[in-house]
């Protein structure tokens, strides 16, 4: 059972990495998740660590990662709040989410001041007992009494979070991206309300040396029904992102519709697409490759080029455009196939020649797709543009 800490620590990591260095459609909001992930990494680590009984071998990595623990929830709260408000904006009550993190730095600081034999005979404890570490008294408050107040805070955190959760899960339920969106923030957010309020249980259990279900034991003859499930929650949080791969690519912001585009009427509510400025460049660029003019260009080759998960391009697409993915490609082709004839193509070339510089495969289908872009037929284009 102590292994699926360290599976959890691993999948952190590489997570972690992932969110950090992967282009995104949100960079603040994958960075900030990136963070996240890291700290839970190492706070699983950690504990395997200790738990697995490797302290001894690793005796420096004990009481400094107290103070990045303490700040576990504020990438958590500012994760949720960039998803949910489009921005990035700190506020000054938010001070207090630096709280436990102050308290950490004290006491950690007095540690290290004391003598040397202070501090050691923290660590032989840790290593002689991993189950009672918790007990360590530093100066203003015990370890146990440290970790119980760090995850009071992340509940609190996720308590504060409710209303503007339900408000934003609210709107836009009928859109493909943000019900995925949505499914994501409900999961994202009951597996760490869980882990916070085992985390509390099992920082209670510590502080008053009490087993509360003393029948549900698993975990060696110290471990209980709570240290299980709080092992299971980190590693719930850790391979959770596997089934929502769209999380590495960022998630979409709030655009409107082109102006330039005739639409029917839109409601006044933003809908969610991709950053407006970030996928037209994109999409610019494809068009200086010329790719899709290649007869096996599809969506997935354009995910691929692009660097996207093929549903936000087609989401994009439809939303900004008002076109599937085959109509755009379309309407590149004919482009493309307009210019030509307009420089004389067909005065030297026949139109299977053309078709075929369009990325079609017969003369036919070009000619159905260029006679629905035009109204008019490739020869008889040609002979208006003399």
């Amino acid at each position: 059972m102590i292994n699926i800490l360290l599976i959890a620590a691993i999948f952190g990591f590489v997570l972690s990495t992932t969110l950090f260095f992967k282009k995104s459609t949100n960079t603040i909001a994958t960075r900030i998740l990136g963070s996240f992930y890291f700290l839970l990494s190492v706070y699983a680590l950690q504990a395997f660590i200790i738990d697995g009984g490797y302290l001894e071998h690793f005796t420096w990595f004990f009481l400094w990662p107290l103070l990045p623990y303490h700040l576990i929830f504020i990438p958590i709260y500012y994760y949720f709040k960039v998803i949910l408000t489009d921005q990035f904006k700190w506020d000054k009550a938010e001070l207090i989410l630096l709280i436990p993190f102050l308290l950490g730095l004290i006491d950690v600081v007095y540690v290290y001041l004391q003598p040397v034999n202070f501090y050691n005979n923290i660590i032989f404890q840790a290593i002689a007992s991993p189950e009672h570490r918790l007990e360590a008294e530093y100066w203003l408050l015990s370890l146990d009494q440290h970790l119980l107040m760090r995850h009071v805070w992340q509940l609190g955190v996720l308590v504060v979070l409710i209303p503007p959760i339900k408000k934003f899960i609210k709107k836009g339920n009928n859109d493909e991206l943000k019900s995925i969106l949505n499914k994501w923030l409900i999961t994202f957010w009951s597996i760490l309300t869980l882990m916070a309020v085992l985390a509390i249980l099992y920082a209670l259990e510590k502080m008053f040396d009490e087993n509360l279900f003393h029948s549900l034991i698993i975990i060696g003859k110290d471990g209980g029904i709570i240290t299980f499930f709080l092992y299971i929650a980190l590693f719930l949080i850790g391979i959770i992102p596997i089934y929502f791969p769209s999380i590495l690519y960022g998630y979409p912001q709030k655009i409107k519709p082109s102006s330039n585009i005739i639409k029917e009427e839109q409601p006044e509510e933003l809908k969610f697409g991709l950053d407006e400025q970030e996928v037209i460049s994109k999409l610019e660029s494809l068009k200086e490759s010329k790719s899709y003019l290649n007869q096996s260009f599809n969506l997935t080759e354009c995910a691929r080029e692009l660097d996207m998960p093929s549903h936000h391009i087609s989401y994009f697409l439809k939303s900004y455009y008002g076109l599937s993915f085959s109509s755009y490609k379309n309407d590149l082709r004919m482009g493309y196939a307009k210019r030509l004839i307009e420089d004389g193509y067909l005065q030297n070339n026949t139109i299977e020649a053309l078709a075929g510089e369009c990325g079609f495969a017969s003369r036919t289908s070009f000619s159905k797709a260029f006679k629905n872009a035009t109204e008019v037929s490739p020869s008889q284009y040609a002979i208006d543009m003399r």
